[in-house]
């Protein structure tokens, strides 16, 4: 989805889920997007899905519905997640995976692993022009804030926990932008 949103834009991500069934692109976002958010790793995946919640930000930030006390809500919670997937290090993000049982040992199975030399990971960065997805995400914030007074320090102040409040000052303050 972070691929699509960043190509082809949030309205033709919405649209295209909406003609699928009514109203589930909101579903999903608020289900599996914003709780799993936090959860992504690698230095690219991580910049594609920040920027591509930034964007998903600045488009539900944009609509006349953004008056809706539930897109209040959404946009807050995804802005909280996007603060703690920029401020804080992978380790304190991610919770380790409990360790499986391996089943294989136990039944006289043996796993085989043979790289495939011919067949590499290739690591295209497809945001090329945005360096930094903080700056996009504090620049993109003070450009909504300018436009809308007030609803979004409203938001900030309501949904985002204490310390991604203050990890939110110290972006904006890196980066020279505010939110009003």
């Amino acid at each position: 989805m972070s691929l699509f949103v960043v190509k082809h834009g949030p309205i033709k991500l919405v649209d295209s889920m909406n003609s699928v069934l009514a109203n589930i692109f909101f579903l999903v976002v608020k289900q599996l997007w914003v709780p799993n958010l936090k959860l992504i790793t690698g230095a690219i995946e991580l910049k594609l899905i920040a920027v591509a919640s930034t964007r998903l930000i600045r488009f539900l930030g944009e609509l006349p519905a953004l008056l809706d006390a539930a897109n209040v809500e959404l946009c807050g919670k995804i802005l909280d997640s996007i603060v703690t997937l920029l401020s804080l290090p992978e380790q304190d993000r991610v919770e380790e995976e409990q360790e499986m049982p391996d089943i294989a040992e136990n039944v006289g199975y043996t796993a085989t692993f043979v790289r495939l030399y011919n067949a590499g990971k290739k690591e295209e960065d497809p945001l090329k022009d945005i360096k930094d997805p903080k700056e996009d995400l504090v620049a993109s914030l003070a450009g909504l804030s300018s436009r809308s007074l007030g609803r979004y320090p409203q938001i900030v102040n309501q949904y985002l926990d204490p310390a991604n409040q203050a990890a939110l000052v110290q972006i904006c303050n890196t980066y020279n932008c505010q939110i009003v």
